[in-house]
């Protein structure tokens, strides 16, 4: 809408070149502001025209033999400019309630997406700083190929899983994250599927040795199922 300044411009257009999935979020915005734009629009119908056309000669062919007939023609004309002005400002009333709404609901959906967009941005950011790691899961031989990466990052204690393949989940059955740790019974975490952007944050556990990935029924389970391991990945000694 060109409403930004040329360092927010350039700000923007950075990011867009940095982080190339924002684009998607930046499309979505600019379908919602096409679509507000369409519903302003207001057209006659097409019938209007015809139907004055009609009165006006039945109303002449009435008025030429009488006298009066340049003042009845006037009036008539003048009346039904009325009408029309009536009609198209009751369509427009009718137009801008209904657009109201749909601005209304329109306002709601920017605001979320741009919620998200910021939301986005503020994960992506969180992958670049200095202090990140990016460790591979190693895939256990049963899913071989399984391709996902740990954002490991102790000094903000947030962990991120970069997800290129997982294996598909039966019906009834999620991921779950397990944290082990030296000597003790492998802790329960959180529970997801395939993300769809490719990128999940999940927790960190202070300590943690190796985080590992099992699949398990719905609502997870207490204990983690050994041969539904996918992958583990260590965090300490490296």
């Amino acid at each position: 809408m060109d409403q930004l300044t040329p360092a927010e411009r350039a700000e923007v257009e950075s990011h867009l070149t940095t982080f190339p999935e924002l684009r998607i979020d930046l499309r979505e915005i600019e379908n919602a502001l096409e679509f507000f734009a369409k519903t302003t629009s207001l057209t006659a119908p097409a019938s209007l025209k015809t139907k004055i056309m009609d009165a006006l000669k039945d109303d002449f062919r009435t008025d030429t033999h009488s006298g009066s007939g340049t003042w009845r023609l006037f009036t008539f004309l003048f009346g039904i400019g009325l009408l029309v002005v009536g009609y198209l400002f009751m369509q427009r009333n009718n137009q801008l309630n209904t657009t109201e709404q749909e601005l209304t609901a329109l306002r709601d959906t920017c605001q979320t997406n741009q919620q998200r967009l910021n939301d986005r941005l503020n994960t992506l950011q969180q992958l670049t700083v200095p202090e990140n790691r990016i460790i591979p899961f190693t895939a256990t031989p049963g899913f071989a190929n399984t391709d996902i990466y740990l954002h490991h990052n102790s000094a903000t204690k947030r962990n991120f899983i970069s997800v290129r393949n997982l294996p598909s989940l039966p019906t009834g059955q999620t991921f779950e994250l397990w944290s082990i740790k030296t000597g003790q019974a492998p802790a329960r975490m959180d529970l997801f599927t395939a993300p769809a952007d490719g990128l999940v944050e999940v927790q960190y556990i202070e300590g943690t040795d190796v985080y590992a990935i099992t699949i398990e029924q719905a609502g997870g389970v207490d204990s983690p199922t050994m041969t539904n391991l996918i992958g583990t990945v260590a965090v300490n000694g490296q």
